[in-house]
């Protein structure tokens, strides 16, 4: 599948320790992505894609069925949980073909191993 609205990015991967990545994901899941599901809800983009039983949803710091939030740039590499990084994005197929294409990228990395890679990152705060 070919995506559109993306951006193909040459960034220098440099894979973290299980440690650092395990710290980001537990404030990703304990905190960070409740707030960005909330700051997110009226967004004009938000507004345009989602009806308002979904909003509402986001609005409670929750993310409506079918969703996940992605990090655009991995937490195994420099990505980080600043809103700027991530997006509400479709499970099917969207999310599969990121994160299958992002592990491909980066398998057989270690900690500290670095590649110059070229990334795909999704535009916006919705993707499609």
């Amino acid at each position: 599948m070919l995506l559109q609205n993306i951006d193909v990015v040459k960034i220098n991967y440099v894979k973290r320790s299980s440690a650092v990545q395990r710290t980001l994901r537990n404030s990703f899941n304990n905190s960070v992505r409740r707030e960005f599901a909330k700051n997110i809800a009226e967004h004009p983009d938000i507004i345009n894609r989602l009806d308002a039983p979904q909003r509402k949803i986001l609005r409670a710091g929750q993310i409506p069925n079918g969703f996940s939030v992605h990090h655009k740039l991995p937490l195994d590499d420099n990505g980080t949980n600043d809103f700027s990084n991530l997006i509400l994005i479709r499970n099917k197929i969207e999310h599969s073909i990121f994160t299958t294409t992002q592990n491909a990228i980066s398998r057989g990395l270690a900690p500290g191993d670095r590649k110059t890679v070229l990334w795909p990152v999704p535009k916006g705060v919705i993707y499609p």
